[in-house]
């Protein structure tokens, strides 16, 4: 009997019909271990995902913890126990110290005095909280206040805390680090000689906002397998309202949409162009993302104006490209923001070209059909410029261009009520080469807007 079982066995790995033969055994093998891989492969990069999300949120809530700690000093004690040491680095918030002074603002125009002789520990500070490791520093410096009501000072103080992530993207540079600013009073200091907190008198938040490239219309950005269906395409056309939907060639069309979460990881994340109507001349085809033809003066470009009709100049939907975010609902009422911020571009020139060039950058906000743009204090100007005499040419690089900016009327901060949107628009200035290119909606280089508000941030599904 066992001789027989044996003559089976023999005659299946023979080839026998009635089993299969070491080859196909070894090809079956072959096929569930390729399978596998690819379900692990797309586990893997979901779980990226879901943890670059997650990571946004607990940054916030370390720092919500961080500010109310501190708030619960003692006024006198909230004061820095040695003062911070300026260091070098973009991603490094102590590069903006600068002796014993700290720059309230990323773009170095807020320069306070440090506030000594208290127990606030300035950092860096490890933490972690579940699987997210990073660094807390934190700056306490004496804030403005009319100096007829406290000449000495010594009633206003503010508080920055900032929250550096260790570096764990798939790719590109390391996320910049976020952070929170609050006003602290002397709960001693008489009525006559306190200045109260700033408008609003609220937390500040950092709110990140990242351009998408579906359009405005949607209630969400496209998941990875709807970005690979769409691939490279014609430029939108995003001169219009959200209820038209997406349009191509000079018919107005909805904005791109302007969205609260980072780009979705996928298996594989290929670059698309997003503008396969503006192709450079030598080498057609080598261009991604999303390319802008050279437009007008910052001035004469219709940023803040919705079309509805073709535009007299046929390419003015390839010079200025404009995102919206979903309307505030309807349950967020204290939102605002202080009109601070910075906007970070991954960028490079056409074809690798070497040129001076100039963009155009319109916040605004879009509330009942009308957008209407923030400007800048100082200038008096409903946009921002950033300029380099040599635009990135060797590569995808990152810029940032720091904002500051109030509302037309020249208030406090910007209210940002139920059903209006913010709005971000973009151009390339007059005499700035061949144009640029800029890269979004892919998880390695996540152009965003980040924007400092105080209230509620909204929640969007």
């Amino acid at each position: 009997m066992i001789g027989r079982a044996r003559d089976r066995v023999g005659a299946s790995l023979a080839g026998g019909e009635d089993g299969l033969t070491v080859v196909e055994v070894i090809v079956a093998g072959l096929i569930l271990t390729i399978g596998s891989l690819g379900v692990l492969g797309m586990v893997d990069a979901a779980t990226r995902n879901t943890f670059r999300i997650e990571q946004g949120q607990l940054l916030n809530n370390v720092l919500q913890r961080e500010m109310e700690e501190i708030r619960g000093l003692p006024y006198k004690q909230i004061a820095l126990s040695e003062l911070p040491v300026e260091e070098s680095g973009e991603n490094n918030p102590n590069s903006r110290v600068s002796g014993t002074a700290f720059n309230t603002n990323r773009n170095g125009t807020g320069l306070k005095p440090l506030v000594p002789g208290g127990s606030v520990a300035p950092g860096a500070e490890a933490f972690q909280v579940e699987d997210v490791k990073g660094s807390i520093y934190r700056y306490v410096v004496w804030d403005n206040c009319p100096g007829s009501v406290c000449a000495d000072g010594e009633f206003l103080k503010r508080v920055i805390v900032v929250a550096k992530l260790d570096p764990t993207a798939p790719g590109g540079a390391d996320r910049r680090y976020q952070e929170i600013q609050g006003q602290i009073v002397d709960p001693e200091a008489k009525p006559s000689e306190s200045p109260g907190p700033a408008p609003g008198g609220g937390t500040v938040t950092p709110w990140l906002l990242y351009p998408t490239d579906t359009n405005c219309k949607k209630t969400k950005p496209k998941t990875p397998l709807e970005r690979e269906e769409d691939g490279d395409h014609l430029a939108h056309n995003t001169r219009g309202v959200c209820a038209t939907g997406l349009k191509t060639g000079n018919v107005p069309g909805a904005p791109d949409l302007l969205w609260h979460g980072a780009p979705e990881l996928s298996e594989e994340t290929p670059i698309y162009d997003y503008a396969t109507d503006v192709e450079p001349e030598a080498s057609p085809d080598t261009d991604k993302g999303l390319q802008l033809l050279v437009g007008g003066d910052c001035g004469e470009m219709p940023a803040t104006t919705i079309a509805t009709s073709p535009d007299s100049d046929p390419s003015m939907f390839q010079q200025l490209h404009k995102w919206v975010t979903p309307p505030i609902p309807g349950e967020t009422t204290d939102l605002a923001l202080t009109g601070e911020g910075t906007l970070y571009l991954w960028t490079q020139s056409i074809e690798g070209g070497v040129y001076e060039a100039a963009i155009c950058v319109w916040l605004f906000v879009r509330e009942s059909g009308t957008d209407t743009a923030l400007v800048q204090p100082l200038e008096s100007l409903p946009y921002t410029i950033y300029s380099e005499s040599t635009w990135p040419s060797s590569g995808w690089t990152e810029i940032a261009l720091s904002l500051d900016l109030e509302d037309a009327e020249g208030g406090g901060e910007i209210a940002l009520p139920p059903g209006s949107r913010v709005g971000l628009a973009l151009s390339v200035d007059d005499g700035s080469g061949s144009g640029i290119q800029t890269l979004y909606d892919e998880p390695s280089f996540d152009n965003r807007l980040q924007l400092e508000t105080t209230g509620t941030l909204p929640i969007w599904p």
